[in-house]
């Protein structure tokens, strides 16, 4: 927790009690309950309130209010560890996954990604450009509060192997959406959505998203057969974008995203990993939330006092790609900010002293060319 010292517009200076990601916990006058607050750092109240008046946090604005203003609906993420029985467990998140993301931690085991829209038999690979693969019935279901995970040898829970999920709410609600020219499913919570689509193969095709503003972070795959994964980051440059199952660089090529997306929909060209005729997609996307998510970039000095990253809350989980060749790179909360996990490799988790998670994002404290190299350029995807 800190204490903030804001300034009304009489000048009075006033006190106001946040936690460690920046939500108010009390003010210096009555109406101590409230909404989000600033990220940290002094700041300027509004003109004085009318007396019972609380503080509130409105499209980036601190104002007044008789009642609280409720916060935007989160984009509810949490990473969990556990260790495989080589049975049946259930896995609290605290929540009804839509998007479950595993991945054994000491073992070379492949990344297994899990979908409410595909169904949860059913898995992705982050490190392969393979179609989707059938597990059958015994893999994983969701509850209320998480999920159940099956005996399925080494990939969710196999005996003495330890696993780390990461997990993200969507909604419990699909929807058929007509914003673009292709018809989409969609469950989306406003931040994040999980859509299905089949491909057109036309370079005017777009689909509708879901999400309440611009997309900043996608993930797209081709479903039923084989294609690598595409990218879509903000910070690449135009028709830019990665493959996430590769470890090579920015690629700039029209036919994948041949426009930047609104806040309706994704623009897709003719490329086969986006936009193949009658070919099934799912794609993950994410609209940028102050206090819940960040997605930019940054530049390597080539020193173990690297970048210093204001996400404006204490992360998560963080992902890392440099914008040119070398591997994708996780950290989490839960494994602790040394323990490295790659989404384009197999590999068990290595220990690397790289970031350090901080109040308000993350510090680079290493000079790694992966992470750190000199006037060299990296995008991240941050989750609080």
């Amino acid at each position: 927790m800190a204490i903030l010292f804001g300034t009304t517009g009489d000048g009075t200076t006033l006190p106001v009690l946040v936690d460690q990601f920046g939500n108010l916990l009390a003010k210096g006058i009555p109406g101590d309950e409230g909404p989000p607050g600033p990220p940290g750092g002094a700041f300027a109240l509004p003109p004085d309130p009318v007396d019972g008046d609380v503080l509130g946090w409105e499209n980036g604005q601190l104002v007044w209010v008789s009642e609280p203003i409720p916060p935007v609906n989160p984009s509810i993420f949490t990473p969990v560890i556990y260790s495989g029985n080589g049975g049946t467990q259930s896995i609290t998140t605290g929540f009804s996954p839509s998007l479950v993301w595993i991945k054994a931690r000491n073992q070379p085991y492949g990344h297994t990604i899990f979908d409410e829209l595909r169904g949860w038999d059913d898995s992705l690979n982050s490190a392969s450009n393979a179609a989707v693969y059938e597990y059958g019935s015994q893999i994983i279901t969701t509850n209320s509060s998480g999920f159940d995970v099956n005996n399925n040898g080494g990939d969710t829970n196999a005996g003495g192997v330890n696993y780390v999920a990461w997990c993200w709410e969507a909604s419990d609600t699909t929807v058929t959406n007509n914003d673009g020219t292709i018809e989409s499913q969609v469950r989306s919570n406003g931040n994040f959505s999980v859509v299905k689509y089949t491909g057109n193969q036309d370079p005017s095709d777009s689909f509708g998203h879901g999400l309440s503003d611009v997309p900043s972070f996608v993930l797209i795959k081709r479903l039923n057969d084989t294609f690598s994964w595409r990218v879509y980051h903000k910070s690449l440059p135009t028709h830019g974008f990665l493959v996430l199952n590769e470890n090579t660089g920015v690629d700039v090529n029209s036919n994948n995203f041949p426009s930047a997306p609104t806040d309706t929909v994704i623009y897709v060209g003719v490329g086969t990993g986006v936009n193949t005729n009658a070919d099934d997609y799912i794609a993950y996307c994410w609209a940028e939330t102050p206090g819940e998510s960040s997605f930019s970039e940054y530049t390597g000095n080539g020193s173990t006092t690297g970048p210093v990253i204001d996400c404006g809350f204490e992360p998560s989980f963080v992902m890392i790609k440099s914008t040119s060749n070398g591997d994708w790179y996780v950290m989490d909360a839960a494994r602790g900010a040394n323990k490295i996990l790659y989404p384009n490799l197999s590999n068990a988790e290595s220990t690397e002293s790289n970031i350090e998670f901080t109040d308000i994002g993350f510090n680079i404290i290493t000079s790694a060319a992966n992470l750190n190299s000199s006037s060299q350029n990296y995008i991240y995807a941050a989750f609080r």
